[in-house]
């Protein structure tokens, strides 16, 4: 027994032995390397490469969003004392706002991220610093990062829109996606719309790096990820006609512009004025600027051409036409009280802009009668006119491919009644509404998207600015496809009505848009014209219009609003007419 017992300990002596011997011997030969590296301070560091944003290109080839590399300073959080004080020494040091610091601490920790992005697009000086003092700041890593670049400025704003840092909410639901805290994500337009093509896939990277946070070699690592990087999308955007456009406009204090091809809803140039340099929100925009841009009376940030609500004016009219000969209340020769430059609705006088004298619908539409539609639009009722907008698309989104659209307002009875009071509101709202005035409020996409409807004989389709998406290798992974959403309910034979009288609005004496009229060699221009009242001053001046070649063919539509512009027989039409003529000379190689 005491034998045996004898013979167990020294067992258990040589069995211990042996393992401390195979571990020296894992430490000697097998560990040497790792523990040398223990020995001298190194650590491994876990890099993200963020994937290069992916080029916003014209028709015509030019690029108007890009990436440049710059340099950006990171915090490291496992190694930075995170106290009040500290925050406020680095943010005089690279100065940038101790609240904005706070913020990103407290985001990244909500996000479980171990570093952030204090600054970005350092300059020498901040570099040389950090440099100089790595000692004193062990927790700070400077890096090239691919950061974007608009080199058109204001130009493309509202239809490329932004990008912005990512905020903590845009971490929460895209960190499975791959983002990281220090990542810049889409914030309109179609750097919004279209991220998830633009963005491409970080990478990620594996450092050795010595006590003083030098790289020592990039190491292997299991989680190892290769970068992707983002596709590069192609716009539907002539760049010489949104210039062009720029130019005519300049005269103009806002308003906006849409140029459509006529047979495929391709947007050739969307201007929208006054905008703003998006290149501000990559290197972090000052609070005096932000608050200039956000509070600034002209609303630099609105795309007014898919969020801009107007009264319409007499561009109305078209659906008081239509909803007028639909619903049998009037025919092409039907006449009203004449117009002598005013009449009486509901104890008011309401005017007109001229006298017309006696007139029929057909004559009414062409020389844009106030006094025959105020009458028309009371015989139709306001219920018709709400369902005869809304089947023409206004008040409803046209599903455009840029995220930020307005729907408007299209007054029906129920509106009325909330707004006034039941039975409080009568004819004279009616004939407001008539008219384009009053309660009723549009996109000038959605105008643009009725005239494409005109002029596809009836058919709807969707506006939009992106072609096609193509990977770096020239793969093309999506392609717009004309999309016919469906048909109006008006019956053809009154929008060929219609469409007889909006080219008599340009190419009669009588019409309103005689400065639309082009050379007969070069096709023509119909369209309406809209003078819609504004209370806080000068009528906002509206052109509608569709140029068809000499062949007949349907080419473009082409919406201008001139905000505070007077007529819209002016200086629209007039601008209709250059930007179609300049469309040619672009086409014919000029």
């Amino acid at each position: 027994m005491l034998r045996d017992r004898f013979l167990n300990i020294i067992f258990l002596i040589g069995f211990l032995f042996f393992i401390q011997v195979i571990f020296i011997i894992d430490l000697q030969v097998f560990g040497n390397r790792y523990y040398k590296t223990l020995s001298e301070g190194n650590s491994y560091k876990r890099v993200i490469v963020p994937a290069i944003r992916g080029n916003i290109v014209s028709s015509d080839s030019v690029v108007i969003a890009t990436s440049k590399k710059y340099f950006s300073l990171f915090c490291n959080l496992d190694k930075f004392d995170i106290t009040a004080d500290n925050i406020l020494n680095i943010a005089k040091i690279i100065e940038v706002d101790p609240e904005s610091i706070n913020q990103m601490i407290g985001d990244a920790k909500r996000n479980n991220e171990k570093e952030i992005c204090l600054k970005n697009n350092l300059n020498i000086e901040d570099v040389s610093f950090i440099e100089e003092n790595r000692k004193n700041f062990p927790e700070f890593d400077i890096r090239y990062q691919p950061k974007r670049y608009y080199p058109y400025e204001y130009l493309y704003s509202h239809i490329v829109g932004y990008v912005g840092k990512i905020t903590g909410n845009e971490l929460y639901e895209l960190k499975i996606k791959g983002y990281s805290i220090s990542d810049f994500v889409g914030k309109t337009g179609v750097e919004k719309s279209y991220e998830s093509f633009l963005k491409g896939r970080n990478g990620i990277k594996y450092y050795e790096v010595d006590v003083m946070g030098n790289i020592v070699r990039e190491v292997e690592q299991q989680n190892s990820l290769k970068k992707i990087n983002g596709d590069d999308i192609f716009l539907s955007i002539n760049h010489k006609l949104q210039s062009y456009v720029d130019t005519i406009f300049k005269d103009f204090q806002s308003g906006t512009v849409i140029v459509l091809d006529g047979q495929n809803g391709a947007i050739l140039s969307l201007y929208s004025k006054p905008s703003f340099d998006p290149n501000i929100f990559i290197t972090g925009i000052r609070n005096d600027v932000w608050e200039y841009l956000r509070t600034n009376i002209l609303s630099p940030f609105l795309n007014r051409a898919t969020n801009g609500l107007y009264p319409p004016g007499s561009v109305f009219k078209i659906v008081t036409f239509l909803t007028a000969l639909q619903d049998g209340k009037a025919d092409s020769n039907t006449f009203f009280q004449p117009c002598y430059g005013s009449i009486m609705i509901s104890n008011r006088i309401f005017k007109c802009w001229k006298v017309h004298n006696e007139l029929n619908l057909f004559d009414a539409l062409v020389n844009s009668c106030d006094i025959y539609f105020y009458q028309l639009g009371m015989k139709v009722g306001v219920e018709n006119l709400y369902s005869g907008a809304t089947e023409l698309g206004l008040g409803c989104l046209t599903g455009i491919d840029i995220l930020e659209e307005s729907k408007g307002i299209i007054p029906d009875s129920r509106f009325l009644n909330k707004k006034y009071g039941k039975n409080i509101w009568g004819m004279g709202q009616l004939a407001n509404i008539s008219i384009g005035q009053g309660d009723i409020l549009v996109t000038p996409i959605q105008v643009a998207s009725m005239f494409l409807m005109l002029a596809n004989d009836g058919k709807f389709i969707n506006p939009h600015v992106v072609d096609s998406v193509k990977t770096k290798k020239g793969e093309k992974v999506f392609e717009y496809k004309k999309k016919i959403k469906g048909e109006v309910k008006f019956e053809k034979k009154y929008l060929n009505l219609l469409k007889k009288a909006l080219y008599n609005v340009v190419n009669s004496d009588d019409g309103t848009a005689t400065l639309a009229r082009m050379d007969k060699n070069l096709g023509y221009i119909s369209g309406k014209t809209g003078t819609a009242e504004n209370p806080t001053g000068e009528p906002h001046a509206w052109f509608g219009g569709i140029y068809t070649d000499k062949k007949g063919n349907n080419r473009l539509v082409v919406v201008v609003v001139i905000e505070n512009g007077g007529h819209g027989g002016n200086d629209p039409a007039r601008l209709t007419k250059m930007i179609v003529e300049k469309y040619l000379r672009i086409k014919n190689g000029f």
